[in-house]
């Protein structure tokens, strides 16, 4: 019996530990999604919502800086409404990966620009504005999948308002 679980855990820790191939990808794709929630001015009238994110990712695996460029929708019900306002954006990001060899964790720090569309169903003009958004994330190597976990904050206007939200996001990336 302990023979097996000497076997059990050290094929677990094989799995577990990240693959050389996969480390040295120039660039990625991942794909996303979670909950979100307001933050702000737009927490006054929404209830908490989920999140859609498809990335485009460019890096090195010698060196700790990447690019991101991000497609994202977030939606959030009205309170005591029918009804939804939604935010899409577009933003290019800088990542820093936090060193962290030998484990299946690799954590990052990420911020960027880009471009926020805010719409709702009911009484109101969809606008774009500017905005920016900062956050933190690991990537996640486990049992020979590729998938990461990330917060971020955004910030952009609509309306004469600020728009805040924070997204928390699963995916994968191949």
């Amino acid at each position: 019996m302990p023979r097996r679980i000497v076997v059990m855990w050290a094929l677990l820790a094989l799995a577990a530990a990240p693959t050389s191939l996969s480390a040295q990808r120039l660039f990625s794709v991942a794909l996303g999604g979670g909950a979100s929630f307001p933050q702000g001015s737009l927490s006054e009238g929404a209830n908490p919502g989920w999140n859609a994110l498809a990335s485009i990712l460019l890096g090195t695996p010698m060196q700790p800086l990447g690019l991101q460029a991000d497609v994202a929708y977030n939606q959030f019900g009205f309170e005591g409404a029918d009804g939804h306002e939604s935010v899409g954006s577009a933003t290019l990001n800088a990542s820093y990966r936090i060193p962290t060899p030998g484990t299946p964790l690799s954590p990052y720090l990420i911020s960027g620009l880009g471009a926020y569309r805010t719409d709702c169903s009911i009484d109101c003009d969809a606008v774009t504005h500017f905005g920016w958004n900062v956050g933190l994330g690991t990537n996640l190597y486990f049992l020979g999948f590729r998938s990461f976990l990330e917060a971020r904050y955004h910030r952009t206007s609509a309306g004469g308002s600020s728009v805040n939200y924070f997204p928390v996001t699963f995916g994968v990336r191949f």
